[in-house]
C-alpha cells in the first residue's frame, strides 16, 4: 500500500514538473533564435515526443489508482 501511495505522489510531482518544462520550451520557441543543434522544430518535437507522452502515461496511472 505504501508503494502505491509513493508512486502516486511521484507521478503527481512529475506531471507538475513536466508541465513547467513544457512552458519553458514554449517560451524558447517564441523568444529564442534557433541554433545549429536546437532549432524551433527541435523544441516542438521534444515537447510532442517526450513530455506529452510522459504526461499521458502518468495521468493514466493516476486514473487507475
Amino acid at each position: 500500500m505504501a508503494d502505491r501511495k509513493h508512486m502516486r505522489k511521484i507521478r503527481e510531482k512529475r506531471v507538475k514538473s513536466i508541465s513547467k518544462q513544457i512552458g519553458k520550451h514554449e517560451k524558447k520557441i517564441e523568444k529564442e533564435e534557433g541554433r545549429l543543434d536546437t532549432t524551433k522544430e527541435y523544441w516542438k518535437k521534444e515537447i510532442d515526443d517526450k513530455f506529452l507522452k510522459q504526461i499521458e502515461e502518468d495521468e493514466e496511472y493516476l486514473e487507475e489508482n
